[in-house]
C-alpha cells in the first residue's frame, strides 16, 4: 500500500509537471514593469526578533526542506520550481524591488554613474553645525545620527579604531555595487570633519540604566574614542542619508500580509535568489533579513513599500568591527552540515578556510580568491530564496557580475577612496579572479547566450544573439552553433551550423504558429550543450516576433 500511495504521489507531480503551461511564452510581452507601486494603506513598523529568526532559519526551515517532498521530487526530476516574477524574456521586471540598470545592454551605467552611485545629495555639508539628534541603536559599530544645515539627516558610521578605512570604503562600495545591479540601496558618501562640528539637538536622548536620559557630548566623545581619527583630527566617516519612513526589515521567505502590492513569495523571486551569486563576488556574507528594509514611499494612504538592502560594511575582507574571519562566506554561523561532517569523520575533515592566509591589508581585511568557491559560498544563517536558487537564476545573477568592465570594478573601488595604492590593486585583482570564477562556473551550467536582436526583410529573418561567454573573455571565439527551428508539433522544419552568432531563416517557413529555434553550442574540448530556445512567432503584418525565451539547466 506504501509504495502504491508512493508511485499515486509521483504520478501526480509528472503529470502536474507535464500539464503546466510555457512561462517563457507571451505574445504580447515581454513586460519590463511589475505595477506593485498602486497606493496602500500605511503599514505599521515591524521586526521580528532577530535571534528567533536566526534560529528559525538555522534549524526548523532546514527541516521543513527535508521533508518538503514536492520539492525534493522537482529537484531529483531536474524540474525544480523557477522563479515567478520573471518575464517571458527570462529576465527581472522593474519593480519596488528591482530596476535593470548596469545588467541589461540597454540600460548600462559608464564607470562615472557607477563610481557615483546613487546621490540625492552632495552628503552632509561640512561648512555649518552638525545636529547630533539620535545615537546609532544596533549593528557591530559605533555611530549617531546627524541633521546639517540643510536639514538633511544622515546616520553617522566609522572605521574601527586599528583598520583605517576598511569598514567605510567596504559601505561606499556596497551601495554602489549593489545600486548598479539593480536593487534599491541608501545614499552613502564617505566624507571627512572636525569632532568641533558637533552639536547636541534639543531635546535628544539616549537610554541609559534608568531609562531615558538627555544625550550629552561626553556620550559622543565616548564613541569617538572607539574610532579612527586621522592625523590632522579629522574623522574620516561614512555618512548614510536617511531613505524615509521605514518600516522594517523585508522577510527573504513569503510575503507581507499588509501590502496588497506584495504577490510573489520572496523565495521565488529571482532578484532575490539571483542575489545570492551578485552577493559571492564581494563576499556579503551578512545576506540576512535584518540587512533589508522596507520604505513606506509617499503620504499616508497614498504611498507603497519600496524594498531595501542595507549595511554593506561587512562585505570585501570588513566585518565591520574588525577583520573578517576567514571561515565567514565559507560557513553559516551555525552550520549543521559542517558540524555532521566534523562528527562523522571524528574531526579528520579539514576545511579549505582553516589554512587560508591572513588579510594582506588592514584597509580591506581578509578578502581573497584563491579558495573561492562561486556554488560553495554561505551566508551568515541560511537564507530561503538562496535555498531555492536554480541554475537560472544564478546564470542571470551571474550575467549581472560579468557585465561589470576591468573600468566599472576600478571606479568601484576608487568610491572606496582607499589611500594606499597596492591595496587598491590587490582588490582590483581579487575581485577580477572571482568574477571570472563566477563566470566560469555558472556559464557551465547555462548556455549563456542571450539577447537576441531580430531584423526582417520580405524573405529574411536574421536573429544575432551575444555568446557572452566569448563577449566576457572566458572562452575563444572558436565556437559553432548548431540549431533547429521545430513547429509546433516538434518537427524540424530546419536545421544547419553557423560559425558566427547570426542565423537567417526565411519568412516562408513560418505560418500563425509558435516556432522553437534551438540554438546549442560546441566549444573546442567541451561537450555540445544544452539549448537556448528563442519562440518566435508571426503576428501583424507578417511581422516575426520573439515570444519568449528560455535556458534550461
Amino acid at each position: 500500500m506504501k509504495r502504491l500511495i508512493l508511485l499515486l504521489f509521483i504520478m501526480v507531480i509528472a503529470l502536474q509537471l507535464s500539464c503546466a503551461h510555457n512561462p517563457h511564452i507571451n505574445p504580447e510581452g515581454p513586460f519590463w514593469k511589475d505595477d506593485d507601486t498602486k497606493a496602500i494603506p500605511e503599514p505599521e513598523y515591524d521586526e521580528p526578533s532577530l535571534i528567533w529568526l536566526s534560529f528559525q532559519r538555522t534549524t526548523t526551515d532546514q527541516l521543513f526542506e527535508l521533508l518538503d517532498i514536492d520539492r525534493n521530487i522537482r529537484k531529483i526530476s531536474g524540474k525544480p520550481t523557477q522563479a515567478k516574477n520573471s518575464n517571458c524574456y527570462d529576465e527581472v521586471p522593474n519593480s519596488s524591488w528591482f530596476t535593470n540598470r548596469h545588467g541589461h545592454p540597454d540600460t548600462r551605467l559608464s564607470p562615472e554613474e557607477i563610481k557615483q552611485g546613487l546621490q540625492r545629495t552632495k552628503g552632509p555639508d561640512t561648512s555649518g553645525v552638525w545636529k547630533v539628534f539620535r545615537p546609532k541603536v544596533g549593528g557591530a559599530t559605533p555611530g549617531f545620527w546627524i541633521e546639517d544645515i540643510h536639514g538633511d539627516q544622515y546616520i553617522i558610521k566609522f572605521d574601527p579604531l586599528f583598520n583605517a578605512e576598511m569598514a567605510t570604503a567596504a559601505a561606499a562600495i556596497g551601495s554602489r555595487y549593489f545600486y548598479a545591479c539593480g536593487y534599491n540601496t541608501p545614499q552613502e558618501t564617505i566624507v571627512f570633519w572636525n569632532p568641533d562640528k558637533l552639536e547636541i539637538k534639543k531635546g535628544a536622548t539616549i537610554k541609559g540604566k534608568n531609562g531615558k536620559r538627555p544625550l550629552t557630548m561626553t556620550d559622543i566623545d565616548s564613541i569617538l574614542s572607539m574610532v579612527n581619527h586621522e592625523p590632522d583630527g579629522s574623522i574620516r566617516s561614512l555618512a548614510s542619508l536617511n531613505i524615509g519612513n521605514v518600516k522594517g526589515p523585508f522577510m527573504y521567505k513569503g510575503t507581507k500580509d499588509d501590502d496588497p502590492n506584495d504577490w510573489c513569495p520572496h523565495e521565488h523571486r529571482r532578484e532575490l535568489r539571483g542575489l545570492y551569486v551578485i552577493g559571492s563576488l564581494v563576499n556579503h556574507y551578512d545576506l540576512k533579513d535584518h540587512n533589508s528594509m522596507d520604505v513606506y514611499v509617499g503620504e499616508p494612504g497614498q504611498g507603497y513599500l519600496k524594498h531595501y538592502l542595507m549595511d554593506f560594511g561587512s562585505i570585501l575582507g570588513s566585518d565591520g568591527k574588525g577583520d573578517k574571519h576567514p571561515r565567514k562566506g565559507y560557513a553559516n554561523m551555525f552550520d549543521l552540515r559542517d558540524i555532521l561532517v566534523t562528527s562523522f569523520t571524528l574531526g579528520l575533515k579539514s576545511w579549505a578556510w582553516q589554512n587560508s592566509l591572513g588579510p594582506r591589508y588592514s584597509s580591506i581585511g581578509y578578502f581573497e580568491s584563491d579558495i573561492f568557491e562561486p556554488n560553495k559560498f554561505d551566508p551568515i544563517i541560511p537564507n530561503p530564496a538562496f535555498e531555492q536558487m536554480t541554475y537560472q537564476d544564478a546564470y542571470w545573477g551571474a550575467k549581472i557580475v560579468m557585465s561589470f568592465t576591468e573600468e566599472d570594478l576600478i571606479a568601484l573601488i576608487d568610491a572606496g577612496q582607499y589611500s594606499n595604492p597596492e591595496a587598491k590593486a590587490y582588490l582590483l585583482k581579487t575581485l577580477k579572479e572571482r568574477q571570472r570564477k563566477i563566470g566560469n562556473y555558472w556559464f557551465d551550467k547555462i548556455n549563456p547566450l542571450d539577447f537576441p536582436e531580430l531584423s526582417q526583410s520580405s524573405e529574411t529573418i536574421n536573429i544575432k544573439f551575444h555568446d557572452l561567454a566569448v563577449e566576457y573573455g572566458l572562452e575563444d571565439d572558436n565556437a559553432v552553433y548548431y540549431y533547429k527551428l521545430l513547429n509546433e508539433n516538434n518537427s524540424i522544419i530546419h536545421e544547419a551550423t553557423v560559425s558566427k552568432t547570426e542565423i537567417v531563416l526565411n519568412v516562408d517557413q513560418f505560418d500563425s504558429g509558435i516556432r522553437e529555434l534551438q540554438i546549442f553550442t560546441e566549444r573546442k574540448g567541451k561537450d555540445i550543450s544544452k539549448p537556448v530556445i528563442f519562440y518566435l512567432m508571426k503576428q501583424y503584418k507578417n511581422n516575426v516576433k520573439i515570444i519568449g525565451i528560455e535556458h534550461p539547466g
